[in-house]
């Protein structure tokens, strides 16, 4: 499953995926990872949620970014929950523009028992994330 949670920056998206993640280990058995692009997170998040910098492995554009996803999936069969904070920052490009990346992400959930959540820098979601289960930031 694949679930966005969009809102214009400063709408609280990372506080609302940071809480969740924090309440959801408290839930599973089995792990969650949250890829960001900067490190001021890692005291926010459960010690037990894997926080990984995406920035610190080289990933740059769209196509890294799918990549290192899905390999940060077919390492750890144990992941409940994959967050995904600020896409749009680690590619440099908006939202509008990273139809490849949601669609491949899209694909990898629907392939696996994992759920990812993306957050999406956006008042409104273009159309081909229309189809997937979103809540907006206020």
């Amino acid at each position: 499953m694949l679930r966005i949670i969009y809102g214009a920056k400063g709408s609280g998206k990372t506080s609302k995926m940071i809480d969740e993640a924090n309440t959801m280990m408290q839930k599973t058995s089995g792990s969650i990872v949250f890829i960001t692009y900067v490190d001021r997170y890692n005291f926010d998040l459960n010690y037990r949620i894997r926080v990984i910098n995406a920035g610190n492995f080289g990933v740059g554009t769209e196509e890294q970014l799918a990549g290192f996803v899905k390999g940060v999936m077919a390492s750890n069969s144990d992941i409940d929950i994959l967050y995904i904070d600020g896409a749009h920052r680690i590619t440099g490009k908006p939202v509008a523009d990273l139809e490849f990346f949601y669609n491949e992400v899209a694909k990898a959930a629907k392939n696996s028992a994992v759920e990812i959540v993306l957050s999406a820098s956006t008042d409104t979601l273009p159309s081909f994330l229309k189809e997937y289960e979103s809540e907006k930031a206020e």
